[in-house]
C-alpha cells in the first residue's frame, strides 16, 4: 500500500521540525544550558523522529482499513483497536529513554514526539496553499451559516431587509 501525499507531506514536516529542534537543541546545550548530553539529545531526537513517521504510517493505515471497512462491521471499535499500538510505540520509547538516560535523551524524544502535533498543523497550511478550493467548498469557514429564514422572507416578496443591506435606504 503507498503512502497518500497528506502521509507523505506530514513524514517531510516532522523530520524538518525535527532538524530544527536538533539544532536549536544543540545550540541551547552547547552554549547556554546543558541539559542533556549532546549525543543523547541527538539520539533522542533521532529515534523519536523515527518513531514519529512510522505512527504517521500506522495512522494511516489505520484509517483506509477503518474507512474501507465499510458498514459491515463497527469501524469505531476497530479504530479504537488500531490506536493500540501507537500508544505501546510511544510508551516504549518513552520508557526507554527514562531507563537509559545517558544513552537515549529525554527532552530529544519527547520534543520529536511531540514534532507530530506541529506537523499535522503544516500539513494543513501546507494542502489549503496548494488547493484552496477545495477547502473552501469543504468547510465554509466565514461563518455565514443558511438558517432558511432568508428564503422565507423572498417567499413573502418582502423585499425591505434587501433595500437595507444594500445601503438603499430613503
Amino acid at each position: 500500500m503507498a503512502l497518500s501525499k497528506t502521509a507523505k507531506i506530514m513524514i517531510v514536516s516532522a523530520a524538518v521540525i525535527c532538524l530544527a529542534l536538533l539544532v536549536l537543541g544543540l545550540i541551547v546545550i552547547n552554549f547556554i544550558f546543558a541539559f542533556e548530553k549532546s549525543a543523547a539529545y541527538s539520539l533522542g531526537i533521532a529515534l523519536g523522529c523515527i518513531v514519529t513517521a512510522v505512527k504517521i504510517i500506522m495512522l494511516e493505515r489505520a484509517i483506509t482499513i477503518t474507512v474501507d471497512m465499510g458498514e459491515k462491521f463497527k469501524a469505531g471499535a476497530l479504530g479504537s483497536l488500531l490506536f493500540l499500538p501507537r500508544y505501546i510505540l510511544t510508551g516504549a520509547i518513552l520508557v526507554a529513554a527514562f531507563i537509559f538516560p545517558d544513552i537515549i535523551g529525554r527532552f530529544g524524544v519527547i520534543f520529536a514526539l511531540i514534532s507530530m502535533q506541529f506537523a499535522a498543523y503544516a500539513t494543513n497550511i501546507i494542502l489549503r496553499r496548494a488547493q484552496p478550493d477545495n477547502y473552501d467548498n469543504l468547510l465554509d469557514l466565514s461563518g455565514d451559516y443558511d438558517d432558511g429564514e432568508e428564503d422565507a422572507n423572498e417567499e413573502d416578496g418582502d423585499e425591505s431587509d434587501d433595500d437595507e443591506e444594500n445601503g438603499n435606504i430613503l
